[in-house]
C-alpha cells in the first residue's frame, strides 16, 4: 500500500533537492542490515537522478533550464512523498518502484531526483521535479484531476504490479482543511450548514417547511423537478452545496426520513431545561483597584467572540446573520487578536499603528545589527568563535522572528476591524428587528 502527497515549491528548490537525497536518511545501516550478505555491503544509498547528470548536479541542473527558458519565478517544482506500510517492502524494493514511478510520470520531459528515507518505520521516497520541462520550457501544473488520474492511479499501478495492497476508497474526498478542522472539532462551513438544517429539521413538520425555513434564513435551495440534487447556497456564499455531500443524514431522502420519524414521535425533542448559572471565587489575594474599562477595540471584540460563540451551540442558539455565523472557522484568530489588544492595553486604531511603527523601527535596527556577524563569521579562522558568532546569529533571528510575527498580527487586525464592526453592528440591527417584530405581535395579540 502506497500513499501520495504532494507539494508545491514555491522557494529554494535546492533545499528540497537536498533534503530528498540526504545520505543520513538514504543510507543503511551496512553493519546491521547487511551483515548477514557480505555481497551487499556496497549497496546501501538509495538516491536516483532522472535526466540529470547525478543528484549533486541535479539543483544546477534543473536552475539552467529555468535560466534557458526564461521561467524562474512562480512554482519552481513539486514534493512528492510515496510512503508505504511498515515493513511491506524492503528499501531495494521501494526505490525501485520510485524511480519507476516518477520515470512514468516524469520521464521524457522533466528533471527529476528520487530518495528512498530509511529513517522511519514506512519507509517511503521523496521525489523532487523541476516545474519547467527541459525538452520545451512548457511548466507542470498539479491539479486535482492530475493528482487523482495520473499521480494515486501510477502509484496504485505500481502497487499491484509489486503485489502490494491499495487503499479503496470510501465516499468522497474532503479538501485537508475541512478534514482537519473536522478531526480538531473545529467549525466548517460545512459543519455551520448541518447545524442549520438539523435545527430546521427539529422545527419543521413536512420536507416542504423545512425547505421554507432554509429560504427564510437566507439560503438560496434549488429543489427543480429537472435538476438530480438539491443544493443549497448559504446568504452570501459563493458556491451552491448539495445535500448529499453533507454526509449521512443529509440527503434528501434521509431528510424525509427523519422528518416522517419526527412526526411518528420516533425523534424526542431536547427538554429545555432551565439554566443554572455557576458561581466561582478567587481564591487568593487580587487586586480591589479600579477594573479596566471596556471599550474600543475591547468591547467590539469581546462582542464579536460572543457572538461567534453562540452560533453552533445546541442549547441557547442566538439567531445571527450568515455572514457572521460562517465567520466561526477564524474564531481562533479574533480571539487571538482580542488577547493581544488585551494585553497590551490597545483599544484605538491610533495604539496599533504606533505599535507597528516601532516594530517596524525595532526590525529595522535589529537587521542592520545582526548584518556584521555574518561577516565575522565568514572571515573568522576560529571555529570557537565562528560557532559562537552562529549562535548569536540564531538568537537574533529568534528575536526578530517574534517581531515580524507582531508586526503581521497588529497588520491583520487593522485589516479586520472594519470587518469585525461591520458584523456587529448588522446583528446587531437585527436584533432590534426581531424585537421590534416580536412586540408588534405581542401588542397585535391583546
Amino acid at each position: 500500500m502506497a500513499i501520495t502527497k504532494i507539494i508545491a515549491i514555491r522557494d529554494r528548490l535546492d533545499k528540497r533537492v537536498n533534503y530528498a537525497v540526504n545520505g543520513e536518511k538514504t543510507t543503511l545501516d551496512t553493519g546491521i542490515t547487511y551483515a548477514a550478505n557480505p555481497e551487499k555491503t556496497e549497496q546501501h544509498f538509495f538516491t536516483s537522478a532522472i535526466n540529470c547528470e547525478s543528484c549533486e548536479t541535479a539543483f544546477a541542473e534543473m536552475q539552467a533550464t529555468k535560466q534557458r527558458f526564461g521561467k524562474l519565478g512562480g512554482v519552481v517544482g513539486y514534493h512528492f512523498i510515496q510512503s508505504f506500510a511498515p515493513g511491506e517492502v524492503t528499501p531495494e524494493q521501494a526505490h525501485a518502484i520510485g524511480v519507476v514511478f516518477a520515470r512514468r510520470l516524469f520521464g521524457d520531459r522533466y528533471e527529476v531526483v528520487i530518495g528512498t528515507h530509511l529513517d522511519k518505520a514506512h519507509l517511503h521516497n521523496h521525489v523532487v521535479v523541476n516545474s519547467v520541462s527541459f525538452v520545451d520550457g512548457k511548466k507542470y501544473h498539479s491539479s486535482p484531476g492530475s493528482y487523482y488520474f495520473e499521480v494515486r492511479s501510477t502509484s496504485d499501478i505500481l502497487c499491484r504490479e509489486n503485489d502490494l495492497s491499495t487503499i479503496t476508497p470510501q465516499g468522497k474526498g474532503k479538501h485537508y482543511a475541512e478534514w482537519k478542522a473536522e478531526n480538531t472539532g473545529k467549525p466548517t462551513i460545512r459543519s455551520i450548514i448541518r447545524g442549520d438544517i438539523d435545527r430546521f429539521v427539529g422545527e419543521a413538520y413536512t420536507y416542504e417547511t423545512f425547505l421554507m425555513l432554509l429560504r427564510r434564513e437566507g439560503y438560496v435551495v434549488q429543489n427543480r423537478p429537472d435538476r438530480k440534487y438539491v443544493t443549497v447556497l448559504p446568504p452570501g456564499g459563493k458556491r451552491a452545496i448539495r445535500l448529499d455531500s453533507l454526509g449521512d443524514g443529509y440527503t434528501e431522502q434521509d431528510i424525509r426520513r427523519r422528518l416522517a420519524a419526527q412526526r411518528a414521535g420516533g425523534a424526542q425533542a431536547v427538554p429545555n431545561l432551565p439554566h443554572k448559572s455557576k458561581r466561582y471565587r478567587i481564591k487568593g489575594k487580587h487586586s480591589a483597584g479600579p477594573k479596566r474599562k471596556i471599550t474600543g477595540f475591547y468591547a467590539l471584540y469581546l462582542r464579536y467572540l460572543y457572538l461567534l460563540r453562540g452560533t453552533h451551540r445546541k442549547k441557547h442558539f442566538r439567531r445571527v446573520p450568515f455572514s457572521v455565523r460562517q465567520e466561526v472557522v477564524r474564531l481562533e484568530r479574533y480571539d487571538r487578536q482580542f488577547r493581544y489588544l488585551w494585553a497590551n492595553g490597545m483599544t484605538t486604531a491610533e495604539d496599533l499603528e504606533q505599535r507597528i511603527a516601532a516594530l517596524e523601527r525595532e526590525i529595522y535596527d535589529g537587521e542592520q545589527q545582526r548584518k556584521p556577524l555574518y561577516r565575522e563569521r565568514r572571515d573568522a579562522e576560529d571555529e570557537a568563535y565562528k560557532t559562537q558568532c552562529s549562535a548569536e546569529i540564531d538568537r537574533q533571528t529568534a528575536a526578530l522572528r517574534e517581531k515580524r510575527r507582531e508586526l503581521a498580527l497588529c497588520r491583520r487586525i487593522l485589516e479586520d476591524v472594519p470587518l469585525v464592526s461591520r458584523q456587529v453592528q448588522q446583528a446587531e440591527a437585527e436584533r432590534r428587528e426581531e424585537v421590534r417584530k416580536e412586540a408588534q405581535k405581542r401588542e397585535y395579540q391583546r
